[in-house]
């Protein structure tokens, strides 16, 4: 028989080390006043977190903290829980799930992980568990697109892909029954999932590295940038806008992952004025030459615009590009970025099918 205590607020500790304090002391007031782990900008019905919790869950893993775990997964489902439940049935239903996590087999299908590997793979399960099924469900969303960017410094051996494809092939045909949208899905041949072995090479391994560094959600965003930035490097970013929702939906402060993805030297603040200037509409050059006191004729093009910009304002340019936060790729990343995207589309597949049947989470 499981027995259950109600989760309590415990005392407020410092959130300066996740190994030290209690769930809302590390959430440091950032959230929703009343529920205070999600986000204050979303409804709370959609039960999105207020940041990336990823570091604490992390030493709740580590330390096999079940009940920390389940009371994670509370405090992000409490304001929707579901239809027909009690909260104490709720209570009990994630502390059951965050048990179920914690008791995984993640070698049966991946072996060969380094033991930080498998911490971040629990971690990734309790933070998809907030929103998600471990079942062939979870093949429809975007559940694989983050595991494989938040798992993308780390190695596995896929093992029995045989066994993966034919339960997803199985499951497919029999949603394809009675729903259209399935029969959409095509079957799948077992070489289109591979081993999440990512290239070897000094390059690719020193940006895994300083991905390996951040928590799971920054890490996601950081994938995210990368990925755009070397697709089109001749235009400035900011890395809030390029952030996906679906890297929000698991947990993300945005100007602390954009701090820390600058610290730790994927991407650099952006040096081509040009550049930047190109993407601004004729307005606000118009409304950018007027604040600096430079006239130019409403007739002139976008291009005439920046040309004056650069000529006779060049430092307020830089100054408002260094306010806006856009960034570029930094030079020793640049190539190994180039390669990222590819590397990611490759084993999204093998995501998706091991998050929908070979997790071994059972509740």
């Amino acid at each position: 028989m499981l027995t259950f205590e109600p989760f309590r607020d415990s005392a407020v500790l410092t959130a300066d080390d996740p190994s030290s304090c209690d769930l809302l002391s590390f959430a440091a007031g950032r959230g929703h006043r009343e529920f205070r782990c999600l986000s204050r900008s979303h409804n709370p019905s959609s039960c999105v977190p207020c940041m990336d919790f990823s570091p604490w869950l992390r030493e709740r893993v580590r330390r096999h903290e079940v009940d920390g775990l389940g009371e994670y997964l509370w405090r992000v489902r409490r304001a929707n829980p579901g239809v027909g439940e009690t909260g104490e049935q709720v209570q009990h239903q994630y502390s059951d799930l965050a048990r179920g996590v914690m008791s995984a087999p993640l070698s049966q299908y991946l072996p060969d992980g380094t033991t930080e590997a498998y911490l971040d793979l629990r971690v990734l399960l309790v933070m998809l568990a907030a929103h998600e099924t471990f079942s062939g469900f979870i093949m429809a969303g975007e559940a694989a697109d983050f595991a494989a960017a938040a798992m993308a410094p780390h190695a596995f051996r896929l093992t029995r892909a045989a066994v993966l494809v034919e339960r997803r092939n199985e499951f497919v045909r029999d949603m394809a029954e009675g729903m259209d949208y399935w029969a959409c899905w095509a079957p799948l041949d077992v070489d289109a999932i591979r081993s999440p072995l990512p290239p070897r090479d000094s390059g690719f391994q020193s940006m895994l590295s300083a991905l390996a560094e951040l928590p799971l959600s920054s890490r996601a965003h950081a994938v995210e940038a990368l990925r755009h930035l070397s697709a089109d490097p001749s235009v400035p970013r900011t890395l809030a806008s390029l952030s996906r929702l679906e890297t929000h939906r698991r947990g993300l402060d945005v100007a602390d992952s954009s701090r820390l993805i600058l610290q730790g030297g994927l991407v650099i603040p952006a040096t081509d004025a040009a550049a930047w200037l190109a993407g601004r509409t004729r307005r606000d050059l118009l409304s950018f030459l007027a604040q600096c006191s430079v006239r130019a004729p409403r007739s002139w093009s976008k291009e005439r615009l920046a040309e004056l910009a650069l000529k006779d304002c060049a430092g307020a340019v830089r100054e408002r590009m260094a306010e806006s936060g856009v960034v570029e790729l930094a030079p020793a990343q640049a190539e190994a970025a180039g390669r990222l995207g590819s590397y990611i589309e490759d084993v999204k597949e093998t995501w998706r099918v091991w998050l929908g049947f070979g997790t071994g989470v059972e509740v």
